[in-house]
């Protein structure tokens, strides 16, 4: 093997180790599960989007709220690293509460 391919195997082998890899697993109160992996660098949108397809017609886009450890709100834009999340962390899913004639529904009824 020639000396440069070695050193871009070192880099990419160094780069791997200091952005691992990671799954996480979204759950809802119907339990529903989604699994995904990402790096601690990537934004978890694409975790939220394979839980929206594993739904199906049951949840879209905005009824709800991604939480990790009851009371840290996941959105798209942050990264696990930020969230301080680790592999295998569960994001639950909640689905927004609507009041309606005078009582608190789920927003998807």
């Amino acid at each position: 093997m020639s000396p440069r391919r070695q050193e871009n195997r070192r880099q990419v082998s160094v780069k791997a180790e200091l952005d691992p890899l990671i799954t996480l697993k979204v759950l809802d109160q119907e339990g529903r599960r989604a699994f995904h992996t990402i790096r601690m660098s990537d934004k978890p949108q694409g975790v939220m989007d394979a839980y929206y397809k594993k739904a199906g017609d049951d949840v879209t886009y905005g009824t709800g709220t991604f939480m990790f450890d009851g009371s840290v709100r996941v959105q798209g834009h942050n990264t696990p690293a930020q969230l301080d999340l680790d592999d295998e962390d569960e994001i639950e899913f909640f689905f927004f509460l609507t009041m309606i004639g005078g009582g608190w529904v789920d927003a998807c009824v």
